[in-house]
């Protein structure tokens, strides 16, 4: 991970996520965010190239909201 401000203030500001700041975001690994891409049940994804994959922050909160225990 290059070194950028992952502060939750700045991610706040965006609309879309790279996979570093995705994972900052839902406060978990990019490897777990590769994981799920790989065997499914996670955040909506968009394959930008065979190396960046970006996230919709609107996706990333939508998912959470799936998550909640009722």
């Amino acid at each position: 991970m290059n070194k950028r401000n992952l502060d939750p203030q700045f991610l706040a500001t965006l609309t879309v996520l790279d996979s570093a700041e995705a994972a900052a975001y839902l406060r978990t690994s990019t490897s777990t965010l590769a994981k799920y891409r790989m065997y499914g049940g996670g955040p909506i994804h968009i394959k930008q190239s065979t190396r960046k994959t970006l996230y919709r922050k609107a996706d990333l909160d939508a998912w959470l909201s799936s998550r909640e225990a009722a």
